[in-house]
């Protein structure tokens, strides 16, 4: 059996225990010689430069990552191939992530590193506190349930927002329609979009919701810039209709230059980056490691889309 694997992405190290953990498979990292694969394992940029039909043989996709909106799965499930992601590898990080977007504006970090520049004393008073706020969180992936247990400890209450009409188990309260997620916003003290873009979740955060939300509330979006409506999100800005927002993603990304975002003090950008981790690698090695034994032994693979 041939599988491809993008090595640039994963690491040669992990490549080569791979090709150490599976001798009976044929592992290949050059993408011109793909024709015989039965495996490929790469990122979203191999699915966007090649055409489903170049691979005759091809049986099941490993993508290294969590997000698949730009990915043909109908395609892919019109030729009876098997599509899985990443989707568990990166929620600790991004969770990590969202931690520190919070506490940039409880803890007016933006003004105490222009204070050092400017090498004067000035500190601020009444800071705002996560301990015993709402959380409401939108989505109930696995990004969500590793957020959910660290704001556990600040003594937190925690919203859900799913498609699903199912309690979030690791929620106090789960909402699943309009009039739900509504009632979310107008609570949350902070608001967190972690959910998949979709037909249905383009543009679910526009005027009229993102309206609802407390004027002292803050926004995080660590999921895909086109769920929020980026020009209902400037003006709410604008018109300070919430503390602030941190953004890990955007529309279009990279950021227009242009875009009033760049230079609005009450917003902090990061480039597609939550999920970034010294340990990224590790845990996409033992993802594809234990999903390659699953499938060689005919069992579930985990992640199946």
């Amino acid at each position: 059996m041939k599988a491809y694997i993008d090595a640039k992405y994963l690491g040669r190290e992990y490549f080569n225990k791979l090709k150490d953990d599976f001798l009976e498979v044929d592992f290949l990292s050059d993408e011109d010689d793909l024709i015989d694969c039965e495996v490929i394992v790469a990122m979203m940029r191999f699915f966007s430069e090649h055409d489903l039909d170049e691979f005759p043989k091809l049986k099941w996709i490993q993508l290294l990552m969590a997000g698949y909106d730009k990915f043909d799965l109908a395609k892919a499930k019109a030729k009876g191939i098997l599509f899985s992601t990443a989707q568990d590898v990166f929620s600790i990080s991004i969770a990590e992530d969202v931690l520190a977007k919070i506490l940039f504006f409880n803890r007016n970090i933006k003004h105490y590193l222009e204070m050092m520049d400017l090498k004067k004393w000035d500190p601020i008073p009444r800071e705002t506190e996560i301990f015993q706020s709402t959380i409401g969180i939108l989505g109930a992936g696995s990004i969500a349930k590793e957020l959910a247990s660290r704001f556990r400890a600040f003594q937190t209450k925690i919203l859900c927002y799913r498609k699903q009409h199912q309690k979030a188990a690791f929620a106090d309260e789960t909402y699943w329609d309009q009039v739900g997620l509504q009632k979310l916003l107008e609570q949350s003290d902070y608001v967190i979009v972690c959910l998949s873009l979709t037909e249905e979740t383009t543009h679910l955060l526009d005027w009229d919701t993102l309206s609802r939300m407390k004027s002292s509330a803050i926004l995080i979006n660590v999921a895909r810039g086109g769920i929020i409506n980026q020009e209902a999100l400037i003006k709410i800005l604008k018109e300070k209709k919430i503390r602030g927002a941190g953004l890990d993603v955007t529309t279009p990304e990279p950021l227009d230059p242009n875009s009033e975002l760049w230079e609005m003090p009450n917003v902090y950008i990061t480039p597609h980056n939550a999920s970034s981790s010294i340990r990224m690698r590790e845990r996409l090695y033992e993802l594809t490691r234990d999903n390659l034994r699953r499938y060689l032994s005919n069992r579930t693979i985990k992640y199946l889309v």
